[in-house]
């Protein structure tokens, strides 16, 4: 308390000395004012007799025996003021300043009497705020602090590899680069490994993985350990309990785990389900099953979606195929699903993207939107091809269909290329009418290209298509990601501010 009590008096007699100093210096003009007010026709004819300001209050300093500040003043009155009405105000506020200024000397002058007036202001605080408290303080239980609660929501960027290696990097890692360049590695890769998915998340998502043997495994994405994209990154066996051989082909973060939220899987020999992300909203240690398969197939793909989008699944021949998920029936867990789509010989599926019902509501009737509209705006599906070769087809030159059909054709293939991934993009448009999103590249051997969706050009489903990446020494295409919406900072580069889920491998 003493601590306490000799603090407020050292605030107190600042705060006293600090009113006095500036009550002297008023006071201090005031009385020079009131001179020159007594004076008043003798100031008048001296400040027109002098020629400059200075002059003037020079001789208003000799003559009248006045400070500077005084005579400054003195100058600075308005003709409005001479009257004898505001000579009155300056004698006024000169006896309300003695007596503030006695006030104050007499306060510092005594201890007692600023512990009084500390007991004062505590009275009149306390009565200014002695209303009973609002909100209510409820006891939290243990008042643990969790680890989650202690790490930053910032934005990441993960990495898996076909051997089953992730790492988390900053999703900063790689700059923007034009179409047809060769790319930047995204870090160092074991023996005859390559990159099979590549997405951006946040730190307190909760990271679905998702085997070939349909089982789906969980962690959060803090949980993978940050790295340098020079790295090799962590094994996912240290942070999962994968069994011998299983790889992980999908990788969803949720931030959380609603009813009408749906996740929508399609199988190598093209079985497709969609069940609720509510069933994944506890998973164990050892995982737990998303869909069964047939002998010798595997789980390829896993999308998020709601029963207003419509899912778009593309082959290897590039045959397309778009329908309502509305259409395909939720199921559980321990289900097959039902087939997708009806191939060709030698043809396997490719890819499989989902289209938002928001990218269509300016179609009026979503349904209609493929029959009725034929034009080169957005939005478009973007094809990539193994070789390296890319284009945009509008969403409209496509028409939906059910399901167990062989669809359109979306992209003719030489005998030597196929389809790597195909994507939905249009989802951030700029002010040009034009997409803002990018597309990552990832080569077999680990080479990075990011590039302007807006930089492919818009084609017929017939045509051929522009290089993306040359794939000189680097293989095949190996995994695209897309990621959405970018922002310009001052230095003229850009960076990543919306992505959503999306990724093929």
């Amino acid at each position: 308390m003493k601590e306490f009590l000799d603090f407020r008096c050292y605030v107190v007699e600042r705060r006293a000395r600090f009113k006095l100093l500036q009550a002297q210096e008023r006071y201090h003009i005031v009385e020079g004012i009131l001179v020159g007010l007594d004076n008043l026709d003798s100031v008048i004819d001296l400040i027109k007799k002098a020629p400059t300001n200075a002059l003037a209050a020079a001789n208003l300093m000799k003559d009248f025996k006045l400070s500077e500040k005084q005579a400054d003043a003195i100058l600075d009155i308005s003709l409005r003021r001479l009257n004898a009405l505001e000579r009155h105000k300056f004698v006024d506020e000169g006896k309300s300043l003695t007596e503030h200024i006695f006030k104050l000397q007499e306060l510092l002058s005594s201890r007692k009497k600023i512990l009084q007036l500390i007991e004062d202001e505590a009275v009149e605080i306390k009565n200014k705020f002695s209303s009973p408290r609002r909100s209510m303080l409820v006891d939290s239980g243990t008042g643990e602090v969790g680890e989650i609660d202690i790490i930053p929501n910032d934005e990441m960027l993960l990495a898996v590899s076909e051997k089953g290696y992730v790492k988390r990097m900053s999703p900063d890692t790689f700059h923007l680069q034009h179409r047809g360049t060769i790319g930047k590695s995204v870090g160092k890769l074991r023996v005859n490994d390559t990159m099979s998915d590549v997405l951006v998340c946040h730190a307190h998502d909760q990271v679905l993985y998702f085997s070939d043997k349909g089982t789906v495994y969980s962690a959060p994405a803090y949980k993978i350990p940050e790295c340098s994209r020079a790295a090799a990154g962590t094994p996912l066996v240290q942070i999962l309990s994968l069994s011998d051989g299983e790889r992980i082909t999908s990788i969803i973060p949720l931030d959380e785990f609603t009813e009408d939220q749906y996740l929508m899987m399609l199988t190598a020999k093209g079985y497709i389900k969609k069940v609720s992300s509510n069933f994944f909203s506890s998973i164990r240690s050892t995982g737990i099953i998303a869909i069964q398969l047939v002998h010798g197939d595997e789980l390829k793909w896993v999308k998020c979606c709601t029963n207003d989008d419509f899912v778009a699944m593309a082959s290897q021949k590039g045959m397309v195929i778009l329908s309502p998920c509305e259409s395909i029936k939720s199921q559980g867990r321990n289900t097959r699903g039902s087939v997708a789509m009806r191939m060709k010989e030698g043809d396997k599926i490719a890819s499989m993207d989902i289209i938002p019902a928001a990218l269509l509501s300016g179609f009026g009737k979503v349904s209609d939107a493929f029959e009725s509209h034929r034009s080169a705006n957005g939005p478009w599906l973007l094809f990539v091809s193994e070789s390296g070769l890319g284009k945009r087809v509008p969403l409209t030159s496509f028409r939906t269909s059910r399901l167990n059909r062989i669809g359109l054709i979306g992209y003719k293939f030489s005998s030597e290329d196929r389809l790597a991934a195909a994507f939905v993009v249009g989802f951030s448009l700029g002010d040009d009418g034009e997409s803002d999103e990018q597309v990552v590249l990832v080569s077999q051997s680990g080479t990075v290209n990011r590039i302007k969706v807006r930089d492919i050009s818009i084609q017929s489903r017939f045509a051929r298509g522009v290089i993306l990446m040359r794939l000189d020494q680097a293989g095949k295409i190996q995994s695209t990601s897309l990621i959405s919406g970018v922002d310009s900072d001052s230095d003229g580069s850009e960076e990543v501010i919306v992505v959503p889920i999306a990724g093929a491998s």
